[in-house]
């Protein structure tokens, strides 16, 4: 049977209305699944929020940030590391996306000796399984966006723990243990590396001038070796300084270079760190400073050979 024009065009008005609410309930964009998490443990602990998949997106934290020290710097990444040195409450909120399935573990330890193990409130979301320890839980997702939202409470240490560093030297190890770690690896080697070059060569240098001056009427007396070695210290800063930003700028331009010029997008270890080039920027400032001062307030500078 040979349809009409117009019987033709009622069937395809009756087939394209039966087919777009299909096509409608398909493509419409499913609502993020958002999750949340409590947890309870002492200053100085540790929450670590880790996906076997690079979907992290973003992180977002809310309260005390002078007191909390958190990464990564740079995403996506399949890594979030949060820690608050006092007590306080904290929000934080982590985004996921990734095309295929992955599993997201959220991980809380405490720092100190005797503080209980951090303890995990009952999230709202079905997502999350029972922990299967008494300080991390786990979920997984098929694939897709979603958000975690942890209530973070950093309980004071108790004093009993306080008791243990209450001995100056235990407190300023724990503090210059825990200041270390905000340095990635790479920048202690390249400090210790340049560190050990500066002053063995200045030691025999100032070694060797001592000897060379002993029978002349300008030998290093005390003051003389003071400036020099802070000299030194200065030149070491500085030159580890300019190191560090030669490596950190040049891995963001090889970066941009591959990306806008290749259309290759490389994924490598990051070595941007705006912490540890903050602080060899002060260090610097400190060393000249420190050298200024005993040049000109001293006047420390020993005289040069004519």
């Amino acid at each position: 049977m040979v349809l009409s024009k117009r019987q033709l065009l009622i069937v395809l008005l009756a087939f394209t209305i039966l087919l777009v609410p299909a096509v409608r309930t398909v493509s419409a964009d499913q609502p993020i699944v958002t999750n949340v998490q409590g947890i309870d443990l002492y200053a100085g602990g540790t929450i670590v929020v880790k996906s076997d998949q690079q979907s992290i997106e973003r992180a977002f934290v809310q309260g005390n940030l002078s007191a909390a020290t958190y990464t990564p710097v740079q995403y996506p990444t399949t890594q979030f590391t949060f820690t608050s040195t006092s007590a306080g409450s904290f929000i934080l909120r982590v985004f996921f996306n990734y095309t295929t399935g992955y599993k997201v573990d959220v991980l809380a330890s405490n720092q100190t000796a005797n503080a209980n193990t951090a303890r995990f409130m009952p999230g709202v979301s079905p997502l999350f399984n029972q922990p299967s320890t008494a300080n991390s839980t786990a979920y997984y997702l098929s694939g897709g966006p979603s958000e975690l939202d942890v209530n973070a409470i950093f309980l004071a240490v108790p004093s009993s723990t306080s008791a243990v560093s209450a001995s100056p030297s235990v407190g300023f190890l724990g503090w210059s243990g825990s200041f270390g770690d905000a340095f990635p690896i790479w920048v202690k080697l390249l400090y210790l590396i340049l560190g050990v070059q500066f002053f063995i060569v200045g030691g025999l240098w100032i070694r060797r001038e001592t000897e060379k001056r002993k029978s002349s009427s300008r030998m290093f007396d005390f003051g003389d070796k003071v400036y020099l070695w802070v000299d030194i210290a200065f030149r070491f800063l500085l030159v580890s300084f300019v190191a560090l930003c030669l490596i950190m700028g040049g891995e963001i331009l090889i970066l941009l270079i591959l990306r806008y010029m290749f259309l290759i997008t490389v994924t490598t270890l990051s070595l941007w760190s705006l912490f540890s080039l903050g602080f060899a920027f002060g260090a610097v400032v400190i060393g000249y400073l420190v050298r200024a001062g005993l040049e000109r307030g001293f006047d420390l500078k020993p005289m040069e050979d004519e």
